[in-house]
């Protein structure tokens, strides 16, 4: 019983530093584009000149810049009105119009008359690349998406009763000044300016906030009796013998005799070496000696 309380107490503790807010994000309403058939389209295949090429990267990278900027205006700066102007903005431009009642909202692509937007699979990046930043999914399901919302604005070109009925009327005012079709036509010579329309839901999450937690209150440690204080017992440490180093011993110097022996066998060794060299110069000088003494006394019978 003691657990469970305790256990109830942490709990509690937890979960108060939480409080719940409801956020707001927008959806591509699948269930308008879940009726789109599929359209064939005139393009355009002349030659671009090398100033006004663009890569396929550089061209959903302007539908993503539109996205980007409308999602900030939306979820970050909760305007009533979000809108983008792109870069350039005198190509692209976009704007969300949020729902009343029971009427549908959508954001609207405007694509304008220097976009040069010829063939439909770069048409196609440009959407892609606003549906990918302005609702926060991979490029892969924003390309599935996009080619639908194109499909699904070809059925209905200008058809304004349809919009009119199922969208909040802003939804066909927006950048009316500039163009009054809406949709998108089969021909690319149609698409300069036109309005793309891409419809949405939106959808509340709950997330929780985080608070500062309750602090716990501090129970008062039990009293614990001092400890008596015991006298350490002192241990005799036993004697350890210990082995006597050896003495020095100096080194023994050679005696006086010793080193008249050493230098007497130096001296035979020396003698026994050179004894055939003093014998071959003895004889030597005696036949010297004898030659002279010869030559002597010859000279002087004559």
């Amino acid at each position: 019983m003691k657990k469970i309380i305790l256990f109830s107490f942490f709990l509690l503790t937890f979960t108060a530093g939480f409080s719940f807010a409801e956020k707001s994000s927008a959806s591509v309403n699948m269930d308008y584009l879940s009726k789109a058939k599929r359209e064939k389209y005139v393009e355009d295949f002349s030659y671009v000149p090398r100033r006004n090429y663009n890569t396929g990267k550089q061209i959903r990278d302007m539908g993503r810049r539109l996205g980007a900027e409308v999602r900030y205006q939306a979820e970050e700066n909760k305007t009533d009105y979000p809108f983008s102007s792109g870069y350039p903005d005198y190509k692209y431009k976009a704007s969300r119009v949020y729902s009343s009642g029971s009427k549908s909202g959508a954001d609207v692509v405007y694509i304008g008359r220097r976009a040069r937007v010829g063939t439909f699979k770069n048409l196609n990046r440009v959407i892609s690349g606003y549906i990918e930043r302005a609702y926060g999914i991979s490029m892969a399901d924003a390309d599935q998406i996009a080619l639908k919302v194109c499909y699904w604005n070809t059925n209905h070109y200008n058809d304004a009763s349809y919009f009119k009925k199922n969208f909040d009327p802003r939804v066909s005012e927006v950048f009316r000044s500039r163009t009054k079709s809406i949709g998108l036509s089969r021909s690319y010579k149609d698409w300069q300016p036109a309005r793309v329309v891409i419809p949405f839901t939106i959808v509340k999450e709950i997330v929780p906030e985080v608070k500062e937690p309750l602090k716990p209150v501090e129970e008062k440690p039990a009293e614990v009796a001092e400890p008596v204080e015991e006298k350490p017992v002192v241990e005799t440490p036993e004697p350890v013998e210990v082995q006597p180093e050896p003495a020095y011993e100096a080194p023994v110097s050679k005696t006086r005799s010793q080193n008249m022996s050493e230098q007497a066998q130096e001296e035979e060794s020396f003698f026994q070496k050179h004894k055939t060299l003093l014998v071959c110069g003895i004889i030597g000088l005696l036949l010297l000696l004898i030659i002279l003494f010869a030559v002597v006394r010859g000279s002087r019978r004559d």
